[in-house]
């Protein structure tokens, strides 16, 4: 069990001194908003779905659960973000 906990890939996020919230602070989401971003792993990069639960200028605090059912929250780049577009459903004619 320990080793796993190790072991298990993790999240880089941003460093406190990145975000920078003492001289640019966050405004908090009243309801996260669906997004996809590039999450950086010291093994891969990937582009989970996630939730956006703040923000600042430059910097969008994310949240999301990976396949092994493991919630993670953190800071990236705000241009590591893009809003999920919507779902449609075409109509068949």
């Amino acid at each position: 069990m320990i080793e796993q906990i190790v072991t298990r890939p993790r999240p880089v996020w941003l460093t406190e001194e990145e975000v920078d919230l003492d001289h640019d602070p966050a405004v908090v989401a009243t309801v996260p908003a669906p997004a996809i971003a590039y999450v950086r792993f010291h093994e891969a990069v990937v582009r989970p779905e996630v939730e956006v639960v703040a923000w600042n200028e430059h910097a969008v605090r994310v949240r999301f659960t990976a396949r092994d059912g493991q919630t993670h929250e953190g800071w990236v780049w705000k241009d590591a973000v893009r809003s999920k577009p919507p779902r449609t459903i075409e109509r068949r004619r």
